[in-house]
Formats: C-alpha cells, structure tokens, sequence
C-alpha cells in the first residue's frame, strides 16, 4: 500500500480542491515514490485523510484517470499504471506546441489541408489590424503528436510575409520559419474557452460530435508589437494538457503582470 505524503489542502486558495489533491498525488506517481503497480488507497481512507467530499475525491482521481496515471478496477481499487503523464505540453510565444515536443522527444506530424493566399476573414483582419478584405495567408493543419491526433488549427498572417511561410512543410513549426527569418514572435493574447465537437470538428479529431474540445483564439506579435499570426485552434483535452505561461508587459516604462481572466458573456 502506499503511504499519503503528509500535506494539507489549502481551504484559502482559490484552486478548487479537486485539482490540489491531483496535483498532489501526481507528483507522488511521478517523483517515482508511488510505483506502477502499486494500490493506492481508497476514496474513503483519502476523504478522511484529507477532510474532502466523495464527489471531490472522484473529480481528482478521474483527473489522474484522464492522464493515464491510474486504473481503477471495480472490486479491486485503484493502482498506479504509469509515472510518465499521456498529456502534453503546450507552450505559447515559440510555436503553439510544437518545439516543445520535438525537445521532449514527441514526434509531430501534420495533414495540411490549406496553404494558400485568401481575403482575411474578418476576424483575422480585426486581430491584425488590417482594413476590411485585406489579402494575407492561411495554414490550416491537422496536427497529431505521437500518431495520435490531438488538435485543429488554422492560422492567417498578413500577405507581407506570403513568401516566407507558403513553402512551409507539413509538419514544420511556422514560428520557428519566422524566427529563422528574422521575424521572432515574443508575445500573444489568448482566449480559451470550452466548444462542442459538432459534425466537421468531429471527423476532424476522431471524436464524436457532442464531445467537448478546448477552443482557443489568439493572436501575437513582434518585438515591435506588430500583430503577425492569429489563429484558431480546436483540441482535444484527453490528449493535451493546456499550460499558459505569462510575462511582463511594459507600458510608459511601467513593468506590468500578464493578466488571464475570465469575463462574463
């Protein structure tokens, strides 16, 4: 049986408590003290140990469940399957995803079903601040990790830089083509919210329509804040784990913080 590191659930932080106890029993299967095989305990001996709910002590094992660091077994309990998270990485100014897991090992590869000059729908012309039927560009790629795919994302850049990025290749970072150009993306603004699959997206992924995916809409800029790229990405949760990093802003020679809210409809 494995033994509960001795911490407590922080009752004044604003992270649910589901996701703390997560957390907390991650890093004991990734750390290596929980080993593939063992049992941990039960949902009641944790709910005792830890003060928490049925309810949340399910939300947090599904969570470790979703990551493929447990199985549970009806009659036997739950055990440690694997010390290596199934989700992925996704980082934000250098490439939506893609160097990062290129570094970590992860093969990348993508289906391109669009590359081409067009009119700037728009949306793309409001985020690059471009007039209304502007000419630019669209990269539309299925992207998959290890085989498995994991997102849908179509990007759009204004025509300036048509010759650098048309002769992309399939599974090339197109942020990585920029910055070997000279062009490096040093910041973004995004925007997540969850989507239903729908009939298209759902062919897309390989999920069913009614299935929930993460959608997120961004732009980012130069070191000149000139907006360059805007995409829109649809993706499977069950396959990527979102980590949004931030950085200072200067404004009027001001360091300012990065700020991700949530705002009402």
């Amino acid at each position: 049986m494995t033994e509960l590191p001795d911490i407590t659930i922080d009752r004044d932080s604003p992270v649910p408590f589901y996701f703390q106890l997560a957390e907390l029993l991650e890093q004991e299967i990734t750390s290596g003290r929980w080993q593939p095989g063992s049992k941990i305990p039960s949902e009641p001996e944790l709910g005792e140990r830890y003060v928490l709910s049925r309810t949340t002590i399910r939300q947090a094992l599904g969570r470790l469940e979703q990551e493929g660091l447990i199985t549970r077994s009806k009659g036997r309990g739950t055990f440690v399957s694997s010390s290596t998270p199934r989700s992925w990485l996704i980082q934000t100014t250098e490439g939506f995803f893609h160097d990062e897991f290129v570094r970590t090992g992860h093969r990348v590869t993508s289906r391109v079903l669009r590359s081409e000059r067009a009119t700037l729908p728009r949306w793309a012309s409001d985020a690059l601040t471009l007039p209304l039927g502007s000419e630019g560009v669209v990269i539309e790629r299925v992207r998959a990790v290890d085989q498995l795919v994991a997102l849908y994302v179509t990007n759009w850049l204004p025509e300036s830089v048509a010759e650098l990025v048309l002769g992309l290749d399939p599974d090339e970072s197109l942020y990585q083509r920029l910055a070997q150009q000279g062009i490096p993306i040093v910041g973004g603004r995004r925007t997540v919210e969850a989507v239903t699959a729908g009939p298209r997206l759902a062919e897309l992924l390989e999920v069913d329509p009614a299935d929930a995916l993460a959608y997120i809409e961004s732009v980012s800029w130069t070191s000149d804040k000139r907006p360059l790229d805007c995409y829109r990405v649809w993706l499977r949760t069950d396959r990527m784990r979102l980590d949004i990093s931030v950085s200072a802003q200067h404004w009027d020679g001001v360091q300012l913080p990065d700020v991700v809210a949530a705002s009402p409809r």
